[in-house]
């Protein structure tokens, strides 16, 4: 059931804790990451689109980092929920053009998880990056990173304030199922004995056949549902 009030109230709450561990988050991704012009707050995740998000069955997805932020993107106000709604009515843009791979894959395994009943090898042709906005969505690291994931992007995502930021994010979406593109191993260092359905995928961007890894997500979610 969707409900935009709740919603609402759902991504206003997630504003506030990413203002509240701002200056924190800036600190230590200051310190990891040698960057002497960090931007003024860190990014703003949470539910893609109101208008489309089921919070009953809510579906997060927990990625690891977005590059091609700039401060002036920060200051401005363009922050990942909002680009991120905006593709899934526009289509790719910007630099997420750069990397259609990743989002078509990333919309494939959403509309999966969102109606599993469906022929994956039909599902494997399609294209369905509106399916986006039926989720919420999270990076472990909440500024930016680089082109590559390295080891400062694992020193960032495993430390004490990541998991806490996490553990909040989750507290107040109360998703059903958590999909870890490529996080598995970050979301069990800071939630190890976790109770619900959590789904370990590749990164959306691998060089993974599109279809196998499809398959990959239907044999580990099926199960799950039958179980629950």
């Amino acid at each position: 059931m969707v409900n935009q009030t709740i919603n609402r109230h759902i991504n206003a709450k997630l504003s506030e804790l990413y203002l509240r561990f701002s200056d924190r988050y800036l600190a230590s991704y200051t310190e990891v990451f040698q960057d002497d012009d960090p931007p003024c707050r860190i990014n703003e995740f949470g539910i893609i689109d109101e208008e489309r998000y089921d919070h009953e069955n809510g579906i997060l997805i927990i990625a690891k980092e977005t590059d091609g932020w700039s401060n002036e993107d920060y200051a401005s106000g363009l922050l990942f929920r909002g680009w991120m709604k905006d593709i899934t009515y526009n289509g790719l843009h910007d630099h997420a053009r750069r990397h259609p791979i990743m989002w078509y894959n990333m919309a494939r395994w959403v509309s999966f998880v969102a109606d599993p009943e469906q022929q994956i090898d039909k599902l494997a042709d399609l294209y369905p990056i509106a399916e986006i906005g039926r989720v919420a969505y999270t990076n472990m690291n909440k500024v930016r990173g680089g082109s590559q994931s390295g080891m400062q992007y694992w020193q960032m995502a495993t430390m004490d304030i990541s998991g806490e930021i996490l553990r909040e994010e989750i507290a107040i979406l109360q998703p059903k199922i958590i999909v870890c593109c490529g996080t598995y191993r970050e979301f069990i260092h800071h939630i190890p004995h976790y109770s619900g359905i959590v789904i370990d995928m590749p990164h959306p961007g691998a060089r993974k056949n599109k279809l196998d890894m499809l398959r990959t997500l239907a044999s580990q979610l099926l199960p799950k549902l039958s179980n629950r």
